[in-house]
């Protein structure tokens, strides 16, 4: 897992060829239409904003992805993500979903982290995250970049 501030991106940008089109997904694209996806390269990199209510930590289960990476960026409120390394996850809530390429977990995260206004997180699929934690309206884009793209 990643945190850094959105100015920052940049930094990262060797880590996955689709990077440096997240990068210019965020200065051309519009996020305000929320649920919409957005796809910039196929199913390869696939942009999700969403404005969501955001939720109580017993609301808030932990999940993983096997085909994406995902990015989340906060572009407004202030979201809580839990975290946990999957390889020590035992308690399945929803086997894994090919379609929609997830698991749900019912073990809880061993830490936690704050993402603010124009801060992001990258989640590789050993990185379980269970997003959403907190109060208000969080409005975001998740950016799917798919590992099999290299």
């Amino acid at each position: 897992m990643i945190l850094a501030p959105l100015n920052e991106f940049g930094t990262y940008l060797r880590m996955h060829p689709l990077f440096e089109k997240v990068e210019q997904a965020l200065i051309t694209l519009d996020f305000s239409k929320p649920g919409e996806k957005i796809y910039i390269d196929e199913d390869n990199l696939i942009a999700i904003p969403s404005f969501n209510k955001a939720r109580s930590e017993s609301e808030a289960f932990l999940e993983s992805h096997d085909r994406y990476i995902d990015i989340q960026i906060c572009l407004q409120g202030e979201e809580t993500i839990g975290w946990r390394d999957r390889n020590s996850c035992r308690a399945f809530k929803q086997p894994y979903s090919y379609e929609n390429d997830i698991t749900f977990y019912n073990d809880g995260p061993t830490t936690y982290i704050n993402l603010k206004a124009n801060e992001f997180a990258i989640f590789y699929p050993n990185d379980c995250h269970a997003p959403l934690i907190g109060h208000g309206l969080i409005k975001k884009v998740v950016f799917k970049v798919k590992i099999e793209s290299v």
